[in-house]
């Protein structure tokens, strides 16, 4: 199967085929989804122990995460493998992650297109 393959109104990829984008010393991820449209994104990132967002991370429109392996960590909550975190619109956190993170999240944009 290639990285990304579409039938009809389904697209199918594979993550393992996308290759990592470092986005800072420390951070990568992969693009698996992105409506340039709408701003509706779905990304998977990597943090390597240590890292913390340079800045605080304001939320427009809203994020939802899953975490995958390792600790995420804001300023309400220290959250494992498994965890689910809803960023309303509005919301801001500054993350960090003491011993590396790995987490799935997306995006929804300006406004849904379905």
């Amino acid at each position: 199967m290639t990285a990304i393959t579409t039938h009809d109104l389904i697209t199918y990829v594979d993550s393992n085929a996308v290759a990592w984008q470092e986005v800072a010393p420390g951070a990568r991820r992969k693009e698996l989804f992105t409506n340039p449209e709408t701003g509706q994104r779905t990304v998977l990132v990597q943090w390597d122990a240590g890292y913390q967002v340079p800045k605080v991370d304001h939320h427009l429109y809203g994020e939802y995460l899953f975490i995958l392996e390792g600790t995420f960590v804001d300023q309400h909550q220290t959250s494992g493998p498994g965890t689910y975190i809803h960023n309303r619109p509005g919301s801001a956190h500054q993350p960090r992650t003491p011993d590396g993170c790995t987490f799935l999240v997306f995006v929804p944009g300006s406004r849904s297109d379905g």
